[in-house]
């Protein structure tokens, strides 16, 4: 393991004690899996332009927005005038 120095926050470092003396782990202990969780979470971004695509159109309240997909989004984007992430 590498020894890492952070500055908490004294309100961060009570909620962090309190946390790890609850679920009866050190407070290092508990930092690393948070920082873990937090880690695969950030760089798992990205990974899947379709799923990216999720929820870009807003509320369509359409039935058939799932065969008309291309297009619900489409106007979408015309309307919001902004390029989706996953690209055109």
């Amino acid at each position: 393991m590498t020894r890492v120095q952070i500055l908490l926050t004294e309100n961060q470092d009570h909620r962090l004690e309190a946390l790890a003396r609850r679920v009866g782990i050190s407070k290092s202990a508990l930092a690393r899996e948070s920082l873990e969780i937090f880690l695969q979470s950030w760089e798992s971004r990205g990974s899947d332009p379709l799923l990216e695509l999720v929820g870009q159109a807003g509320k369509v309240r359409r039935r058939d927005a799932a065969r008309r997909h291309d297009r619900v989004l489409g106007n979408a984007k015309l309307k919001r005038g902004r390029r989706f992430s996953a690209g055109d």
